[in-house]
């Protein structure tokens, strides 16, 4: 008996028409440019790079593509590659593609130009961050961005508030957001007094008012160690006296436990001055990847939301020594 398809908890219909619009966007750019790349790849990776758009094409055009979990992962992983490829490429380098590192591990490309070398380790989200779940913020709460203080928030809902439980809901949030610290969390709740959702200060923002972001997977404290396995993974493949460069490709709602995984949390900091009118100082703990001296081989990574008009968001390693290698990843990345 064959079995059923699997199917993805996360995905939507706005989730597959963003996927098919990278896949035209990439599809559109190398076709334009595929015959300009020859002199910076050899022919039998651009042909793969082609074969891969095609198979890519093929599964947002099926008919069963919004059931098919794994052809979903597959695809995502490849337009990741195919992005970096493409980046890569327009920037004027010469890259090769799947090297095999002296661990025996893959380094996925290794980049050349004007005298500096980099290699690029391509790594998804890790799930369910890969995919957002579209959740717009409703009106009323809006209003909570009026609040005189320069914090980011993210809020999310699983049930609705009406009439007195939303004002009762949101006077709440006023009272919370006036004075929590970053990382606190209040949970919102129903008339009947049951979970309706919650309210987390995310971090510090320059802006002189509350924020409110979209949090579409309800997750953040189990994200951001997800982020940091996949980003030991990345670091398990590096190449000794290489400058090694770390890609993550996920969804805009990633991005948050992508940094916090990377640079650490937020947390309020005593011992620095705080901005000017202001009483509290704020920093990162040393939960991080990057805290301290740890893993002082890495020294670039950069997110990339998996959208067709998404540019990637490059970090530097604070502290980190300027070279041509560091030229060559702002040059491509920045």
């Amino acid at each position: 008996m064959a079995r059923a398809p699997r199917r993805s908890p996360h995905r939507s219909t706005e989730d597959l028409a963003s996927l098919r619009g990278l896949v035209a966007a990439l599809a559109a750019q190398f076709g334009a440019r595929a015959g300009a790349w020859k002199a910076q790849v050899d022919l039998p990776t651009l042909r793969r790079f082609l074969e891969e758009l095609d198979a890519c094409d093929a599964f947002v055009s099926s008919r069963g593509a919004a059931r098919d979990a794994e052809g979903d992962e597959r695809t995502r992983s490849l337009c990741s590659e195919l992005l970096v490829a493409a980046r890569l490429l327009e920037a004027g380098c010469e890259i090769e593609h799947e090297i095999a590192g002296p661990s025996g591990k893959r380094v996925d490309f290794r980049a050349r130009r004007d005298g500096a070398t980099l290699d690029i380790h391509v790594k998804r989200a890790p799930r369910p961050t890969l995919h957002d779940a579209g959740m717009p913020i409703p009106r009323a709460w809006r209003a909570l961005e009026s609040i005189d203080r320069g914090v980011v928030a993210a809020i999310a809902f699983s049930r609705s508030m009406r009439g007195a439980a939303l004002a009762d809901a949101l006077e709440e949030a006023r009272e919370f957001l006036a004075q929590a610290s970053i990382g606190e969390e209040l949970v919102l709740h129903d008339r009947e007094r049951r979970a309706a959702g919650r309210l987390r200060v995310l971090a510090p923002t320059g802006a002189r008012r509350v924020e409110l972001v979209a949090d579409p997977s309800q997750s953040f404290d189990e994200d951001v160690p997800r982020f940091q396995a996949t980003l030991r993974k990345a670091f398990a493949q590096f190449t000794p006296r290489h400058e090694n460069l770390i890609v993550v490709c996920g969804s805009a709602g990633g991005f948050e436990a992508f940094a916090t995984a990377l640079l650490g949390s937020h947390i309020e900091r005593w011992d620095k001055r705080p901005r000017r009118g202001e009483l509290v100082a704020y920093g990162r703990g040393g939960d991080g990847f990057w805290a301290g001296s740890l893993r002082n081989q890495s020294r670039f990574a950069v997110y990339w939301t998996l959208a067709a008009d998404a540019t990637p968001l490059l970090f530097m390693r604070e502290g980190a020594p300027s070279s041509k290698a560091s030229a060559l990843a702002r040059a491509v990345f920045a």
